[in-house]
């Protein structure tokens, strides 16, 4: 039942500029897509900016939508 909320309300906010942790590491960029088993952010941190990272939402801890001011 959580995937489904969470993945209802990414989809809200696909665009924005979003954070998400998980176990291992932080993820920043820009949310392209969710569905129930996959979300997708074109990563903004690290070496390879742009780069389309792919997230099992199993492995989710947290998201926070960063607002630019």
């Amino acid at each position: 039942m959580f995937r489904i909320t969470l993945t209802t309300e990414l989809a809200r906010h696909i665009g924005s500029q979003v954070e998400i942790a998980l176990d291992d590491r932080l993820i920043e960029g820009i949310l392209l897509s969710a569905s129930l088993d996959l979300v997708v952010v074109s990563d903004s941190s690290g070496y390879n900016p742009g780069v389309e990272v792919n997230i099992n939402t199993e492995f989710i801890n947290s998201v926070r939508f960063i607002q630019l001011v």
